[in-house]
């Protein structure tokens, strides 16, 4: 894996960085260290090889490196991510490093990169071909592990980066305290399940189809809130030092956010996530003693 640079014009990769309100205490992340590559600068990480290379790359597919199949797969659990992103958290910040790979496994046809403007932010997302990749060289132990591919609306892709950054906070917890995460379940996946059954529930009495949403919800280690199940995020199945398994609900939340939207996720048991620049305008909301109480209780 390609290491950062440690002279002296390093920069600190500055990415927007949470609050978690879990009682009265804020945690936000401290910057971490980049490589040489200013992060503001465009990465070009499209095919630049013509037609002859990108053959030569696919000749060499199944000869990819390990850290290769490992952003892979950080790309392909959470649908798309920021390349400044993936360079932090799978390239120790070498923004350098991370283009020269990025740059190979979109020359093989397996990921594609997709720049908004005037940000400038370029996200990746697996190809079809990058999906099916992966799917056929992850071992057994992620077997249940969802994975997708292709490009959103750019508000979706913001988000699901978004939820990237936020897992990196939470893993960073579970591992100090000796757990190992196991799957990540984004909210897609919770509620095409839930859905199903819930759409065949409408021909019965409105009692019924409360006590059905119930037992729905008790399957999927959801609650049943004001009539409806409301789905976190993205949910991280972990093992605890013990061996046992666990869960944690985590939701991001904007400054778009009402008090009743806010109570909602609280009520239903979610860990909650903010952008530190939100949190000031969230504050007031989160103060509300029912809100409170309930992120208290997590």
């Amino acid at each position: 894996m390609p290491r950062s640079s440690r002279d002296g014009r390093d920069r600190e990769l500055q990415l927007p960085s949470f609050s978690h309100f879990r009682g009265d205490a804020e945690v936000s992340p401290r910057p971490l260290r980049a490589g040489k590559t200013a992060i503001d600068q465009p990465v070009d990480v499209s095919i630049d090889g013509g037609d002859r290379d990108r053959d030569l790359e696919r000749e060499h597919i199944h000869s990819l490196q390990e850290s290769d199949l490992e952003a892979l797969g950080d790309i392909g659990v959470f649908r798309s991510l920021e390349l400044n992103d993936l360079a932090l958290h799978r390239y120790r910040g070498d923004l350098i490093g991370t283009r020269k790979n990025i740059g190979h496994l979109s020359r093989a046809g397996l990921v594609r990169s997709r720049i908004t403007y005037p940000e400038r932010t370029i996200y990746l997302s697996l190809t079809t071909a990058g999906h099916r990749l992966l799917a056929a060289n992850r071992g057994r132990e992620n077997s249940n592990q969802k994975l997708y591919h292709g490009f959103v609306r750019t508000r979706e892709a913001r988000h699901d980066a978004a939820l990237y950054r936020l897992y990196h906070q939470e893993l960073g917890r579970i591992e100090a305290m000796g757990g190992k995460v196991r799957r990540v379940i984004l909210d897609f996946e919770l509620r095409n399940s839930i859905n199903r059954r819930v759409a065949k529930l409408n021909s019965l009495p409105w009692a019924e189809q409360i006590n059905q949403k119930q037992l729905i919800a008790q399957e999927h280690g959801l609650r049943l809130v004001n009539g409806k199940i409301p789905l976190p995020d993205v949910r991280l199945e972990y093992e605890g030092p013990d061996q046992q398994l666990a869960k944690i609900d985590l939701e991001l939340v904007t400054e778009h956010y009402d008090r009743g939207s806010l109570a909602l996720k609280a009520k239903a048991g979610f860990a909650v996530y903010a952008f530190a620049e939100d949190a000031p305008r969230l504050r007031p909301a989160m103060q509300d003693p029912e809100i409170m109480l309930d992120i208290l209780s997590l």
